[in-house]
């Protein structure tokens, strides 16, 4: 892979392909793009790009949390680097099912647990880190890119429809 052919973005200093318009990391607008219509406010100009959806979006559609921007529909989901939040419960058994489903259909997953040691509680034992896990709430990551999709995966399990095999596109 040659190595020219990805520079550092100017605002969140994430690598980018050198021909990329916007910064999927943070969602910033390259000079190269030149000046580009919000897609919901036809008359105003783009300040950014969700980096959920790729949404052109201007100064008042969109939110900057933590130097990313996001569209409305976007702007709660927690993210942590490059990986955003599909689903959260303190049932561990819960947590380790929608992570089952979603590796099942393909996903690249993350669990995390909400607690200062960083790991999943998975129960067991009368000390106090054990006790102290009990009611911290599990959450499932996947990578941005996939995070619609997954999204989509985990609607139709916790709806009860039928069991997913949707099939991830990447």
């Amino acid at each position: 892979m040659n190595e020219s052919a990805f520079v550092s973005c100017p605002h969140c200093s994430e690598e980018v392909t050198a021909d990329s318009d916007f910064c999927p990391h943070c969602g910033v607008l390259f000079a190269g793009a030149g000046p580009v219509a919000c897609e919901e406010h036809a008359g105003k100009r783009a300040v950014g790009v969700c980096i959920m959806c790729h949404r052109l979006v201007c100064d008042e559609c969109s939110t900057a949390t933590m130097s990313r921007r996001f569209c409305r529909d976007h702007s709660l989901v927690e993210v942590r680097q490059d990986w955003a939040k599909v689903f959260g419960s303190s049932d561990i058994n819960e947590a380790e099912l929608a992570q089952a489903l979603l590796e099942a259909n393909g996903f690249h997953v993350q669990v995390l647990n909400a607690s200062s040691i960083g790991f999943v509680w998975d129960g067991g034992g009368d000390s106090p880190i054990s006790r102290s896990n009990i009611s911290k709430p599990v959450k499932v990551f996947v990578p941005i890119p996939e995070y619609e999709k997954a999204v989509s995966v985990i609607e139709e399990w916790e709806s009860g429809v039928g069991e997913s095999t949707t099939e991830l596109n990447p």
